[in-house]
């Protein structure tokens, strides 16, 4: 059985977590200096720092900071800063381990037993905070659906009405207490399903891990509750509303899948061609998100319950936008 919450340092690092302690908290800084310190991101850290570290960039970490500090603002001297929280929460989702490493010029880690305090409620004033906001089904407006759609239609001409693409994606999680055998997956890994729905700039509208590894798409999707949704759409005449899919989901008319036993250099098989290129839209989405936090690849399994799991997944995912969309900002 892993343990609840079981943490792995990375290879390179040479030592753990619990043999550091914040700087701040030392005896040989004065009151004045702690006072001074405790509650501000220090301005000495530049972008590329914040980028290197959380993978995250400097204007991100500040807005969460922002937004989560009258929920997470430390009670005592003893306590974490909320800086300290939120550097150790997001330093777990990029690299999938609580402990630090020499080559992060001057991180610090949090002791072992302070982050598990403090790592699922600074989660959930992150969720609470941003995902809501940057994850959105729904375009914002007209002009960013004909956008979607205008991409689709140009790229791939035998697409039409399509605005969005669909997949599953597996979360390795640590052993469960219950119902472990919903959760099994292979080679002895326990897994959440992620079903994500991503737009043609890689940004996800749509992400619900809460489904265990052992049900298929078909059951997948029509537990999600989306089926009402698109066919609300598409009963409506809304341009874009079709979502492209694999072969392994449902074949709705608002849900493109491959066309079965297609002939070559039939039109047929020219769907499946333009089909199977667009939708790896939605595999390189899965497969960035994945890159910028890494605590997603399963090296080690992601230590918490699949509802908690599941939430770092949220999270993640709203995180993975937001810094998208400070990218497209800068150019």
């Amino acid at each position: 059985m892993i343990p609840a919450l079981l943490f792995v340092s990375d290879s390179s690092e040479e030592y753990s977590s619990d043999d550091i302690d914040y700087g701040h908290w030392t005896d040989e800084e004065t009151s004045t200096d702690r006072n001074r310190t405790r509650e501000s991101i220090p301005y000495h850290l530049d972008n590329e720092w914040f980028l290197k570290c959380f993978h995250v960039p400097r204007d991100v970490f500040e807005t969460l900071y922002e937004g989560v500090f009258p929920k997470l603002a430390a009670s005592t001297e003893r306590e974490p800063t909320v800086y300290e929280k939120l550097a150790a929460t997001l330093r777990y989702l990029a690299k999938g381990t609580c402990t630090s490493d020499t080559g992060v010029g001057g991180y610090k880690a949090m002791p072992r037993k302070a982050f598990q305090q403090m790592f699922l409620p600074t989660l959930a004033a992150i969720h609470d905070l941003i995902y809501s906001k940057y994850v959105l089904l729904d375009p914002q407006d007209a002009e960013e659906q004909r956008e979607a759609e205008q991409y689709f239609l140009e790229q791939f001409p035998q697409l039409r009405g399509v605005g969005l693409c669909a997949i599953t994606t597996h979360i390795e999680i640590a052993e469960p207490a219950e119902e472990k055998h919903l959760f099994y997956y292979k080679h002895g890994a326990y897994c959440l399903t992620a079903l994500m729905i991503c737009d043609q700039s890689k940004r996800i509208r749509y992400a619900n891990a809460s489904f265990c590894a052992a049900i298929n798409d078909v059951y997948v999707w029509s537990s999600s509750g989306l089926d009402d949704h698109f066919s609300e759409e598409y009963s409506d005449g809304s341009a874009g509303c079709q979502v492209l899919a694999s072969s392994t989901f449902p074949s709705k008319a608002w849900l493109i899948t491959p066309k079965q036993d297609a002939k070559r250099n039939s039109p047929e098989a020219t769907f499946n061609e333009q089909h199977e290129r667009a939708l790896a839209v939605a595999e390189e989405s899965i497969q960035l998100l994945k890159e910028r936090f890494r605590c997603l690849l399963g090296n080690p399994p992601i230590p918490y319950k699949p509802l908690e799991c599941a939430t770092i997944v949220a999270v993640c995912c709203a995180l993975h936008n937001m810094c998208m969309e400070y990218e497209q900002l800068q150019q």
